[in-house]
């Protein structure tokens, strides 16, 4: 039986929410589909070609501040791009995994080329704008890889957890800035990010201011 290729990214998308990536196998995949495995290898070489694929179509579901918009401002772009692309990793299950092992598609480099040029029309070089790009995509997987790895561990302990408190007592610098990112009893994951985020936008402004006119 002849299988569209979309449908395949669909269901290994669906697949991967159920069981994880380290247990998404092409072979479970055919089962699922109702084929045999060679069915994949006519669209996808091996099992990194489609969590490429996978990838691609999480970023086109769920990124919705991929590009700036019309008269944006260049940190109002950065700050609005990274909070979406959290949102999307966090919408899938190991979604930062998914996004730190796998390769950027041609449509990918396209959004990338209109993003580049963008922050070079604010004034910063190619390359500074490339590497902009890159401290920021790093910085939004690093850390939601440490939030749903977090998350992860918690439910393995579930009932098991120690007082963290109570261990930082003889660290007193170190109990009062995690204190400042505690909200009821679980630690402010938004307000570290947004800290983190600002500190980076921040940089990037201060990089800008001292630039030389352009001639």
């Amino acid at each position: 039986m002849a299988i569209d290729r979309d449908r395949i990214v669909e269901e290994a998308l669906l697949l991967l929410n159920e069981v994880g990536i380290d247990k998404l196998s092409t072979r479970k995949l055919a089962e699922r589909l109702g084929v045999q495995q060679p069915a994949l290898y006519w669209h996808f070489k091996n099992k990194s070609a489609l969590l490429d694929a996978v990838n691609s179509a999480m970023l086109a579901q769920h990124h919705t501040q991929r590009l700036p918009l019309a008269g944006q401002d260049w940190a109002d772009f950065s700050l609005a791009n990274a909070r979406s692309m959290r949102r999307t990793l966090l919408a899938v299950r190991d979604g930062a995994r998914l996004a730190a092992g796998t390769r950027p598609s041609a449509a990918d480099f396209s959004d990338t080329e209109q993003v580049l040029k963008f922050y070079v029309h604010a004034g910063f070089s190619a390359e500074e704008a490339l590497n902009i790009s890159i401290a920021l995509a790093r910085y939004v997987v690093g850390f939601v890889l440490e939030e749903q790895g977090e998350r992860a561990r918690s439910h393995e302990d579930a009932g098991a957890e120690g007082d963290l408190a109570a261990e930082l007592v003889a660290f007193p610098t170190l109990a009062e800035a995690f204190a400042s990112l505690v909200d009821h009893d679980t630690i402010n994951t938004e307000k570290a990010f947004e800290t983190g985020l600002r500190y980076m936008i921040d940089g990037m402004q201060q990089s800008l201011q001292v630039k030389p006119p352009r001639r």
